[in-house]
């Protein structure tokens, strides 16, 4: 009998809707079943990545030609990710992401087939690890860049004085994000903007990293579907071999004589049960090429934003780890190798679905000829 299970009982999917959660991100309208809803937090987050955005530009006006080019390329890097951060966090927006998150949860995942037992729940368990410990990964190393990209600054202007009572106003004070808004100057309000700045690199970084993750855990539930169907597919019954060798002769003089095997038509009964099983496998071909395709749909444009960061991001980067100065390397260097890590993992994820989509629709067609030539109509 189908038993439903909840996949959300998973204690990854419980970290990335923990994750989400905390940058407004996670449908809970959706897949409790409400009416889809913006929630003022939601909002609200997009509206602070607009006006972060702003600052950035402002303080580009003002201090373009008195900062270093270094810091103008910090500033560079955080504007490119606070533009991704504001697409991103548009994404709740639209009902379409709850619909799909929904069909994830209730019906795509393969915790809803592992009553099927055999390969079924063989794969479950195999794809359930892959994303447990994939999940616990990136959660840590997330958590790790947040404050790896925010302590560096801290501790050089700790060291310059920023904590005195008497602070001089001739020392220069580092900051993880630059910004200038009207009435609020950083250096003023020195502990306000720090607290602040680690809030926004706690957000850029969870909001985009655990969007990701989730998006590469429904991918690896498709692969997991794909595999399920490959098995479904090889094991596929051929028909009975007659046991009597037949010789063949081809009249020629001196002729070779070929023993060939030949295949016994299948009886009605193996027909009707041949039928079902290529309906079975036909329905869940049909079944991950739909939910491929919403995905597909929804998330390409994200994917783009994405990749696009990547290219402007990652020159950057890598141009701000060069510059030797204390701490580079330890601000930048996480923050470079989760980019790399990104760029990689939806990459290389994309082309495995690619390459098993290819394969096992070539093992379809091999399979299925052994139905074409056994059929026997009753």
């Amino acid at each position: 009998m189908e038993r439903k299970l909840d996949p959300m009982s998973l204690n990854h999917l419980r970290w990335v809707r923990m994750a989400l959660k905390t940058v407004g991100g996670w449908p809970d309208h959706a897949i409790d079943g409400r009416p889809h809803k913006v929630q003022c937090f939601t909002l609200f987050i997009a509206i602070e990545c607009a006006v972060i955005i702003v600052g950035e530009i402002l303080f580009i006006k003002n201090h373009f030609r008195v900062v270093s080019f270094f810091i103008l390329g910090d500033v560079y890097i955080s504007m490119a990710l606070s533009l991704v951060v504001l697409v991103i966090a548009s994404v709740p927006f639209f009902e379409r992401y709850g619909i799909i998150i929904r069909e994830f949860l209730c019906n795509f995942h393969l915790i809803h087939f592992k009553f099927k037992g055999g390969y079924s729940e063989i794969i479950f368990e195999k794809i359930n690890k892959i994303s447990h410990y994939f999940t616990s990964f990136t959660v840590i190393f997330t958590m790790t860049t947040v404050i790896c990209f925010n302590i560096p600054p801290l501790y050089n202007s700790y060291t310059r004085g920023a904590f005195t009572k008497n602070r001089s106003e001739n020392i220069t004070l580092q900051f993880s994000v630059y910004f200038t808004l009207p009435g609020f100057e950083q250096e003023k309000h020195f502990i306000v903007a720090t607290i602040i700045n680690f809030w926004l690199c706690y957000l850029c970084a969870f909001i985009m990293c655990i969007m990701d993750l989730l998006l590469c855990l429904m991918v690896f539930q498709i692969i997991g579907h794909i595999q399920a169907l490959k098995h479904s597919l090889r094991n596929f019954p051929k028909p009975p071999i007659q046991n009597n060798l037949q010789e063949v002769s081809t009249g020629e003089k001196n002729e070779t004589h070929i023993l060939i095997e030949v295949l016994q038509p299948f009886s009605c009964e193996e027909n009707e049960c041949i039928e079902n099983k290529i309906k079975e496998c036909v329905d869940h071909h049909l079944f991950i090429v739909s939910f491929a395709e919403d995905m597909s749909q929804f998330f390409g444009p994200l994917l783009a934003v994405n990749y696009s960061y990547h290219l402007f991001g990652l020159s950057l980067l890598l141009v701000e780890c060069m510059q030797g100065e204390e701490g580079a390397y330890t601000r930048y260097g996480p923050l470079t190798l989760i980019t790399i890590a990104q760029l990689m993992l939806l990459s290389i994820t994309f082309e495995i679905v690619a390459s098993e989509v290819t394969i096992y629709l070539f093992v379809f067609i091999n399979k299925i000829s052994w139905f074409i030539h056994g059929v026997n109509y009753c």
